[in-house]
């Protein structure tokens, strides 16, 4: 069978080759328009301090010395500076995520793109010495305080929980032995360890538990196991005590920072004891100020709504309550605990919360001017097996 000749018909072989050379030289221009706008636009923009998005500082212009460009510092700092400044470099991360999540890529800066839209960040891996020296400081700190009951929330994390959300063949290792290895490890006669993950089993949908774009577990997660330590310690807390409420509808965190990604959103929700409003106040020891609120509403306005719990993290925060108790708390925390704060003012007349990571005062100061009768440590299982903080604190 013949084809028709229209078929047949080839374009010139001058034609093909301009048409080849205009694509290029559009490509070309178009490039070097690219350049040249933000060429521009980089020494008009001013530099940014901050990365709201990514929720760090960002690299300022470094100083030409004769020692920096010697030793290699300065061109360094300089590249990392023309990174963090580049003009729309949030958008173009997002533009990026996006297609390479096209392409079927499921990993950006450490953080993986799972089913329904849920982000997990990579898991710490356990280290042996460093789990060693972390518990045998908590266990040195119980023993020398044995008039006071001591627990543990450690919670895991989404990777744990959400396994059948995770990327098609990811594995993860498993969180629940590295929990049971933790807890073997920790000793005391008034030491309570609070199951996290048994208070999460009356849980219908455990989608609740985690966010999809930040590390976080969420508020309603964090009540669940504030419910186990009431049971535990005999609080008489009731989930009937306390009203939860949305506060932002389009809140996006840390993973969905560091991943890229901005069409996903999460509600943020705080959880509030009846009658709890002026019934204490809180001091930022190193910023010499008074609050009589644990939430910062103002914070709902920046890129990290998580920071409406606390205001962020700080080495020493001191709450005074009106609680009728003279029970009095001394609690060691990440940021996991930041949600969990509101629900413990009803129950202790005063609560000191340290942040090993950012404390450099000494502990045992602290255990001097107070006799505290409950020590709590509320951690997520990544932070508190990265931590190389908690053994030195305690032992200060």
């Amino acid at each position: 069978m013949k084809l028709p000749s229209v078929l047949k018909t080839k374009a010139p072989e001058g034609e093909t080759r301009n048409y080849t050379t205009l694509v290029c030289l559009a490509i070309c221009i178009a490039f070097a328009a690219f350049l040249v706008l933000h060429t521009l636009l980089f020494l008009v923009i001013p530099d940014k301090a901050v990365s709201e998005n990514e929720s760090r500082t960002l690299q300022q212009k470094p100083k030409l010395t004769l020692s920096a460009v010697t030793d290699g510092s300065y061109m360094k700092q300089f590249e990392t500076y023309l990174t963090d400044q580049f003009p729309n470099r949030d958008g173009l991360i997002s533009f990026h995520s996006f297609f390479a999540s096209l392409l079927g890529q499921r990993e950006q800066n450490g953080v993986y793109l799972g089913k329904r839209g849920f982000l997990f960040e990579a898991q710490t891996p356990l280290d042996e010495e460093r789990l060693q020296k972390t518990t045998d400081a908590i266990n040195a700190l119980m023993e020398q305080q044995r008039h006071a009951k001591c627990a543990m929330i450690l919670a895991p994390n989404s990777t744990y929980v959400l396994q059948k959300y995770l990327p098609y063949r990811l594995k993860m290792d498993d969180q629940k032995a590295q929990l049971s290895q933790v807890k073997n490890a920790l000793q005391g006669e008034k030491f309570s360890w609070i199951s996290v993950l048994k208070s999460y089993e009356k849980v219908e949908d455990p989608t609740t538990l985690y966010y999809h774009t930040d590390h976080h577990w969420t508020t309603r997660a964090a009540l669940r196991a504030f419910l186990a330590l009431s049971s535990k310690w005999e609080l008489g807390a009731k989930e009937k005590h306390f009203t939860t409420a949305a506060v932002s509808k389009r809140f996006s965190g840390t993973l969905a920072a560091s991943y890229g990604e901005r069409r996903i959103k999460d509600v943020l929700e705080i959880c509030v004891p009846k009658h709890s409003e002026g019934t204490y106040t809180v001091t930022y020891e190193s910023q010499d100020r008074v609050t009589a609120s644990v939430f910062e509403t103002d914070k709902l306005n920046q890129r990290n709504q998580y920071e409406v719990f606390l205001g962020g993290n700080y080495d020493k925060v001191v709450i005074q309550t009106l609680a009728e108790t003279e029970d009095t708390l001394l609690l060691f925390k990440d940021s996991y605990a930041n949600c969990l704060l509101p629900m413990l003012t009803p129950y202790f007349s005063k609560i000191v919360i340290i942040d090993p990571r950012y404390f450099s005062d000494s502990l045992q100061n602290i255990l001097d001017d107070n006799d505290f009768t409950h020590i709590l440590f509320v951690y997520n299982l990544n932070t508190f097996l990265a931590d190389k903080s908690i053994a030195g604190v305690l032992a200060s």
